[in-house]
This record gives structure tokens, sequence and C-alpha cells, in this order.
């Protein structure tokens, strides 16, 4: 590791490390630098190069003063690292991954909490327990080929079938042609439902939309009821590897019609024109993630990464058990 440099890339090196992502196994559109400039008011990226060639890097949010951790509707960072050569051996390519992730933790920024959910396929975690960060599971679900629907379709459990079949009963129209603001308000419903304030503004996803619309990497579906009003809505973020589900609500008064069921079905069917998989961003939630299971998806295992001063601990414990609370207080 003799010819391994650290350091943070310039502003106009950010195609560079764009273009890594899309290379290493671990990347996705969340490290995209266009993405992090639009969900994080400050960030850096730090790389650890090998002859002028990026083989590892780490994208750094600073969230409220040395706080690192994955911004708004960011369920996916980390390090991510290089495409290793399929004729190396196992071990060497993990002697390798070792060895540039300690280098990455070893020239990290003071922080006061380091607190990231990795991409599901990164799992040499070894570097990060060697230097007292604590590891934990949470999971997602992925539809892992698109290119046969009718054999998605039949690997969805009954109840799902049943809802999708009960949407289309019920003559519910598919479109896409509302924009942000309606997306928003049929978002908010959820929330209000649960008595829950929004974790962002409209202010927020206009400006987040915008560039994915430049991009071409966002597909947003309604679901209309008999007298044309929005019951349900989903947001797509995709890249041409894998389509997310990032968001969706859905009105209360309408949840029996199958309205959410239908159109995520509806998302998969969209998705594969246009990419190889489907994450459904699953939920440590009971309630949420049981429904997400349902679709027969695999189960894949997302590694969160957590360090902080005893101190940041408990103000942050409190934060997230208030955070309800905090958002009303000071509209964040």
């Amino acid at each position: 590791m003799k010819n391994i440099k650290i350091r943070y890339l310039n502003c106009n090196e950010f195609q560079r490390w764009d273009e890594f992502v899309d290379e290493s196994p671990h990347g996705n559109i969340f490290n995209k630098s266009y993405w992090i400039k639009k969900v994080s008011n400050e960030f850096k990226i730090l790389i650890a190069e090998e002859n002028n060639r990026i083989v590892g890097g780490i994208v750094l949010p600073s969230m409220y003063n040395k706080l690192y951790k994955n911004p708004k509707l960011t369920p996916q960072l980390g390090v991510i690292l290089f495409n290793p050569d399929k004729n190396q051996k196992y071990c060497s390519i993990l002697s390798r991954q070792i060895e540039i992730t300690e280098e990455l933790i070893n020239n990290l920024p003071k922080f006061k909490m380091f607190n990231y959910n990795f991409n599901y396929n990164y799992t040499n975690f070894l570097p990060f327990i060697w230097n007292d960060f604590n590891v934990n599971v949470k999971y997602t679900y992925i539809i892992e080929d698109l290119t046969d629907l009718e054999k998605v379709y039949n690997n969805f459990d009954y109840n799902t079938k049943s809802m999708i079949k009960r949407a289309n009963k019920s003559n519910l129209k598919l479109t896409d042609k509302f924009g942000i603001k309606e997306f928003y308000e049929i978002n908010k419903k959820t929330f209000d439902r649960q008595n829950i304030k929004m974790p962002y503004t409209l202010d927020f996803l206009i400006e987040m939309d915008s560039i994915l619309e430049e991009k071409g990497n966002r597909k947003m579906l309604f679901a209309l009821n008999d007298n044309n009003e929005v019951i349900a809505g989903v947001y797509i973020l995709y890249d041409n590897n894998c389509a997310y589900y990032l968001m969706g609500g859905a009105d209360p008064k309408f949840r029996s019609t199958g309205a959410q069921t239908f159109l995520i079905w509806e998302s998969i069917r969209f998705a594969s024109t246009v990419s190889k998989k489907f994450d459904f961003e699953g939920s440590m939630i009971k309630e949420i993630e049981k429904p997400f299971r349902r679709f027969g998806g695999n189960q894949k295992i997302i590694y969160n990464v957590y360090k902080s001063s005893k101190l940041t601990e408990i103000a942050y414990s409190f934060a997230r058990k208030n955070k309800n609370i905090i958002r009303k207080i000071f509209n964040i």
C-alpha cells in the first residue's frame, strides 16, 4: 500500500468520483455528487488513490457540526471500494479492502458522531470493528431480476395479489401527470394519519426533484379514483442498475382500495423498463416491513456503522426519541 494516497477531492474532480461510483460494486445513486449536493448543505469526499486512480472513498456530509450521517432520503451511503479483479484470489481481495478501509478510517475528520447505513453489497466491516465502531443490522428487500415480470408477479404473496386485483376492480386510474407538489400532499397524509410531522419540507423536495428530473432519474406515479381524486402516490428513484421505492403516501380514507399496493406493482413494472433491480428500501418497522416482504423480494442485510462520544450519544438518543416534537418546535 506504499502508493496509496488519502485526500479530499476538489469540486472540479467530482466527475471522477461519479465514474468510480458507477464502477464500484458498493456504489449507487445515493453516492453521486449531484445527489449529495441536493440533500446536504455541506459535504466532502475523502478518497484513497493509487497511481492516480481512485480505489476507495466515502462521502462525508456534515450534519449539524461534525455529525456525519446519512442525509434525508439517503438510505445507503458509507465506504465504497474498487471493483476487484475476478482473477485475483479472494484472500487478496479481502486484504486489499481491509488496508484501504483502514487508511480511510485513519484519515476521517474529527467527528462527534459517525452514523452510516452502508450499501448491502458492502460486507467487510472488520476495520470498523477493530477501530471500536459499532456494527448493527438492518434489512431491505430486493427483487433482483426484473426481466420476467410474470415470474416476479408469481412470487408475490396471495394477499398482495388480492390487493392488486381489488384495485383493478375499483377502476383505479394510473397517471404520471402530476408533479412534486401533488405528491407532497398525498405523502403528507400518511404522516398526518400517524400524527407525525413531515421529515422534509416541500421546498426540500422541489429542490431534490428538480435535479432528478433533469438527470432523468425519477418517476412519480399516482392512483386516481372515479372522481379523479389523487388517493395514492409513489416516488421512484432509479439508475441503470436499480430502482428504489423512495417515498409513498395514500389517503387513509381509501386504504381499502389497495391503491398503494397497486402503485408499487406498477412501479415494479415501470422499473423493468429502465433498470435491473427493485429495492423496497425496507423498514425495520414491523407494520411497514410486512407488506414489503410480501412482494417476494430477497432479504438483504444493510449494516449500520456507528460511533460517537458519550455526550453526543445521549443527546442523539434523546433527539431520536423526541424527533416529532423537535421537528414541530424548530420546523425542521
